[in-house]
């Protein structure tokens, strides 16, 4: 086999440049990445993946950052130095073909053909094998061909996201997850790939390390019986961990079915991954945040903040401070930084993806300034005690209405009524404009008033709902008594 499709060079990354969306290779998008607005894709993991990896080959290629100013440099320069990189690219190049005999980019080599797997197993967003048909409707028996430049992105996003469960092949009964498998990540984006990238390249410690594509190329006799274990630990290690055995099989033109086996066992090792947030849980306990089946991931927002015992993407807290020093150092920078959350939703012990996600968000320079954080949590606080109280608002309509019946049918009709989807909707709206204002004096008074619309305007839709009966009549008024009483608290929580 003669090595082919060299990820340096080959265009397989979309991005969005002069209003069109073009494929490039790793060293244009480094490169030039002052002329591509962003990465444009349409699904969340795959723009995670992408990023994760192109840091990964800054941070080996500069061996840095090592400290903020670094960064600050670079991003005054408008660019990235450019013989480091050439010179990192050229001599790892061998190492990023994806079809190779010996050293196949993210894959091994040697893994059998037999009781092959089509691609599409690789993308959640794509139905094989027990992923249900949540966004898609491909079949086995009629799995599409990938080009190249899909099959590599896919094969990013399931070494990145792929869930733990059965995998009965050699010798290894059930993989793990992936290390940020149900973690949600954060990133901040600039107004340029430039800028982006220099928002997540955290100031990089000299530790043991190194990406996948430094290290010896693994073989089936590696991951047989899982007797291959790395720490998990070191930052460009896990930006590309091997987390399945993978061999694309080239059809000539593309991609279609591939070997597929275990991958490398994360060991424990102390490490935290930049684009991750912790919090405390109810037993004081630090986890990851995720995002819910049932919530919009903006209501977990304070959860991170220090105020909580909780702890921000290191992504954010480097992307903060690169903003106050270039609104220091420059002044009437007016640039604008927005924060994407990405990942997927799944229950733990599950290998089935329920959703997947990309919440944009303002990220304002004053959002961990002691006023910034304050006024965050009062706002949630305050979104979410409304929200208790209009359920309690609505089981009382539910009770006039119905009668005195099981607690659990009151609840059900009450859920069946719009007042709370209608009011959280509002508020995801809502949330943004607050948060791009988060640490102004006037900030929390506007919120109130977003608050108090969402509430009126979820119970003016309720009211619909009802009829005319004298029975709904006592219940409408019973309603708008609980309505105007909770609005009056607004005062006192949002002061």
């Amino acid at each position: 086999m003669e090595a082919k499709f060299n990820l340096v060079d080959e265009p397989w990354i979309p991005v969005l440049r002069e209003e069109r969306v073009v494929e490039v290779g790793i060293r244009e998008a480094l490169l030039e990445a002052p002329t591509i607005l962003r990465i444009e894709t349409p699904s969340p993991l795959e723009e995670a993946a992408l990023h994760r990896l192109l840091l990964a080959v800054l941070h080996r290629a500069l061996e840095g950052p090592r400290r903020p100013e670094d960064v600050l440099d670079w991003w005054r320069a408008g660019r990235f130095p450019k013989k480091p990189i050439e010179d990192y690219l050229n001599h790892f190049r061998d190492r990023f073909f994806l079809f190779h005999p010996e050293a196949p980019f993210l894959q091994v080599a040697d893994l059998p053909e037999d009781k092959p797997l089509p691609w599409s197993k690789l993308l959640p967003e794509l139905a094989s094998g027990d992923n249900p048909t949540l966004f898609d409707h491909t079949t086995e028996e009629n799995v599409p061909k990938a080009t190249y430049a899909q099959a590599t992105r896919a094969l990013l996003v399931h070494q990145t996201f792929a869930l733990g469960g059965l995998l009965r092949r050699y010798g290894v009964p059930s993989a793990q997850d992936a290390p940020v498998v149900r973690s949600a990540l954060f990133l901040p984006t600039g107004e340029n790939l430039l800028q982006t990238l220099l928002l997540n390249l955290v100031p990089y410690p000299q530790e043991e390390d190194a990406p996948i594509w430094e290290v010896p190329p693994l073989r089936l006799q590696d991951l047989e019986g899982a007797k291959t274990e790395w720490p998990l630990s070191g930052r460009t290690r896990v930006y590309t961990w091997p987390s399945r055995g993978v061999r694309l099989l080239d059809e000539g033109d593309g991609v279609r079915f591939m070997g597929y086996g275990p991958g490398v066992k994360p060991s424990e090792a102390v490490y935290r991954d930049p684009m991750v947030a912790q919090r405390l849980d109810a037993k004081v306990k630090v986890e990851f945040l995720r995002f819910s089946k049932e919530k919009s991931f903006w209501r977990d927002f304070s959860a991170m903040l220090p105020r909580q015992g909780g702890k921000v993407a290191a992504t954010v807290d480097h992307a903060q401070d690169l903003q106050n020093k270039l609104q220091d150092e420059e002044e009437g920078w007016e640039g604008q930084v927005a924060l994407r959350v990405l990942g997927q939703v799944s229950e733990l012990g599950k290998d089935k993806v329920l959703d997947v996600r990309r919440e944009v968000y303002p990220l304002p320079t004053g959002l961990l300034s002691p006023k910034g954080e304050e006024n965050l949590e009062k706002a949630l606080k305050a979104a979410e005690e409304l929200g208790q109280g209009l359920f309690h608002l609505v089981l009382e309509v539910a009770w006039a209405v119905m009668g005195e019946r099981d607690r659990q049918e009151l609840k059900n009709f009450a859920r069946s009524l719009p007042l709370e989807r209608l009011y959280w909707h509002a508020l995801d709206g809502a949330f943004p404009r607050f948060l791009a204002q988060v640490e102004k004096k006037d900030s929390l008074e506007l919120w109130r008033e977003e608050l108090k619309g969402a509430a009126r305007g979820a119970w003016e839709a309720t009211r619909l709902f009802l009829g005319t009966e004298a029975r709904h009549l006592k219940a409408l008024a019973e309603g708008e008594r609980l309505l105007g009483y909770l609005l009056g608290r607004l005062e006192e929580v949002v002061g």
